[in-house]
């Protein structure tokens, strides 16, 4: 989580007087930020601690974010913070085969309808990005080597939305609801354990 969290509220609250806001973070850092429960008062924002697993020595972790929690509501009244139980709703988004990740094949509006990515839309490098996977993708094509596998182009073809974009160009991005994109992603729900967040581990 940047250090200048407080002020980014600030300023998406000085924009968006009426919207519901809300910062989701895996808590970890939480205890250095000493002036967020205030802002956070103050804004109407919501924070959630999101718990990626169930692993001992992370849940051990978890507990200290509980804990800070629990103090900053009956420090701050009216502060609002929960943990979200992220890991029992993981699925696989991908297939693995000799240890790369391939796409599956769907009907593009059916993978929209059961993806739990698709209120994610991301900021990244100024640019607007409809969910992680595409977000991150280039990040993931780097470090699992995968720029040889053909059937991840539609990907790789992928724009985001500029900083340029006008306003019309801007609401047309979020509105637009299933994308060609979207097809690359399971359209049925599979269970996955993620592994514990604090260790290295292979795609699975």
């Amino acid at each position: 989580m940047t250090p200048a969290i407080a002020e980014h509220i600030q300023l998406a609250r000085q924009h968006w007087s009426d919207s519901e806001l809300m910062v989701v973070t895996n808590g970890f850092l939480l205890h250095r930020l000493l002036d967020l429960p205030v802002v956070l008062r103050e804004t109407c924002c919501r924070l959630e601690a999101s718990q990626h697993a169930t692993h001992g020595h992370y849940v051990k972790q978890v507990r200290s974010v509980k804990e800070l929690g629990w103090r900053w509501r009956q420090d701050f009244r009216g502060v609002q913070i929960r943990i979200r139980q992220s890991h029992e709703g993981w699925m696989r988004h991908y297939n693995v085969v000799d240890g790369k990740p391939l796409p599956s094949y769907s009907e593009p509006d059916a993978a929209y309808q059961v993806c739990m990515q698709r209120t994610c839309t991301q900021l990244v490098n100024g640019c607007l990005a409809k969910c992680p996977a595409l977000a991150y993708w280039s990040q993931l094509e780097t470090k699992a080597r995968l720029e040889s596998i053909p059937e991840w182009q539609l990907f790789r073809d992928y724009q985001t939305c500029p900083p340029t974009a006008t306003d019309d160009e801007v609401r047309a991005f979020i509105d637009t609801k299933s994308i060609p994109q979207c097809g690359l992603c399971p359209s049925k729900r599979t269970a996955f354990v993620h592994p514990s967040p604090l260790q290295r581990s292979v795609l699975q």
